[in-house]
């Protein structure tokens, strides 16, 4: 069993597969204060849960975009497994042409994207990541990341705007049966929250095909909001439940040969 896992301002995502076919998908809550032995035990609950033990694994992998919990994580695993543990980052062949200022300041989980879509669908492309933050990110025709855009994520700005006013209540974030026409303080938020976060990436796919001169341009997303985004798009957007974990343990059997 290779043991996947993906580090976020948000979750901690394991993955394992078996035979090239994911076996389960959990998640944790990332907790800056927790200690490297908790998360341990944490992740190790994870496996019992699914019926499996640290026993069972037979190669780990992993990225982190939150570089004061990176040697925290590695050290939890390596309380699950005794071998090489894989970090995304230099030294890990990856087999993307990335062509940004600094390559060394893109976050390990894009990679894993990247490296996910090359394989798996047609390019130019462009990949968005719904997280913390909305990441969009770009392939041109020959693969090659040429750059991108970041934004709030849709969470991370609902939760800015109830934060700092007065009246705006925590919402749930499902599209309102009125459409842009909210009658009420929840209705408008939600709308503005789905519906303008569809507009947006429509508008914004727009303006990549533009500068990567492609008007067929295709459009894969990941995250756990997306599918509640992607049915109010124009724009057609494939969803891709675990492109990250998906392209990671592809990382692993890269590397690992």
């Amino acid at each position: 069993m290779i043991l996947t896992v993906n580090v976020s301002n948000t979750s901690v995502l394991l993955g394992a597969y078996e035979k090239g076919r994911q076996t389960f998908c959990a998640s944790l809550h990332t907790n800056l204060s927790k200690t490297s032995d908790e998360y341990a035990v944490q992740m190790q609950s994870v496996l019992a849960l699914y019926g499996r033990t640290p026993a069972d694994i037979s190669g780990v992998i992993f990225s982190c975009v939150v570089p004061s919990l990176l040697s925290c994580i590695r050290r939890a695993l390596t309380h699950l497994y005794s071998g090489r543990i894989y970090t995304v980052g230099p030294g890990l062949k990856t087999g993307l042409s990335i062509r940004m200022d600094d390559p060394s300041q893109l976050g390990s989980e894009l990679v894993c994207c990247a490296v996910e879509v090359l394989a798996a669908y047609s390019y130019p492309c462009v990949i968005i990541s719904f997280d913390t933050a909305t990441t969009m990110i770009a392939l041109d025709e020959k693969g090659a990341m040429r750059g991108g855009t970041i934004l709030p994520g849709v969470r991370t700005g609902m939760d800015a705007l109830s934060t700092r006013t007065a009246q705006l209540p925590q919402i749930d974030l499902v599209a309102p049966k009125c459409g842009v026409l909210g009658t009420n303080s929840t209705a408008c938020m939600q709308a503005g929250a789905i519906l303008g976060t569809a507009s947006m990436l429509d508008g914004m796919l727009e303006r990549f095909a533009d500068s990567l001169q492609c008007h067929d341009l295709f459009c894969v997303a990941t995250g756990e909001i997306a599918p509640v985004i992607l049915r109010h798009c124009n724009h057609p957007i494939h969803y891709h439940e675990n492109l990250v974990l998906d392209g990671l343990y592809r990382l692993y059997c890269k590397n690992a040969k």
